[in-house]
């Protein structure tokens, strides 16, 4: 699925991009908050992309102009991963071999210690063995102390999917 997000949904959609899923977020550009909705629609349209939107009048309008709209309700992310899943259709599942970058959206690519040596702490080099890095914004990923939440997440939301 490709997805595009409103300016209310930053966490959500950095949480989508950890499952895998390439969404845009435009909060990440700078779009002036009177243009947003019309960019939400037409960049929904034009790209092919579901709408993921707090706002009911966007999504109404969204669904009138033809597009793909999920109304996410409540501001707890693992409901809103669930909602997601849901509407879509889609199994929304963290695996970090599969995950993108949850700042730019880009794609991430295991790399050897070797190539992230000057680039992290030495404590991080000396107890990890996997690291990532985006393709796109070059940022260095491994399974930190982040990861322990990261997987309580995603198994809240397998609970909740039921």
């Amino acid at each position: 699925m490709r997805f595009i997000a409103d300016a209310m949904l930053g966490k959500l959609a950095r949480w989508l991009r950890l499952a895998g899923q390439n969404v845009t977020y435009i909060g990440d550009y700078r779009v002036p908050a009177e243009k947003q909705d019309e960019i939400l629609i037409e960049w929904a349209k034009d790209r092919n992309r579901t709408l993921l939107t707090c706002d009911i009048g966007l999504h109404r309008r969204a669904k009138r102009a033809g597009v793909r709209s999920v109304y996410i309700r409540g501001a707890d992310v693992a409901e809103q991963l669930v909602q997601v899943s849901k509407q879509s259709g889609k199994k929304i599942q963290i695996d970090p071999r599969s995950s993108r970058c949850p700042m730019c959206n880009g794609n991430l690519i295991l790399v050897g210690k070797e190539s992230v040596r000057d680039e992290i702490p030495v404590s991080v080099l000396k107890t990890h063995r996997e690291f990532w890095r985006c393709k796109s914004c070059n940022k260095v990923y491994w399974q930190g102390k982040h990861w322990k939440t990261i997987i309580e997440m995603a198994e809240r939301c397998e609970k909740m999917r039921g």
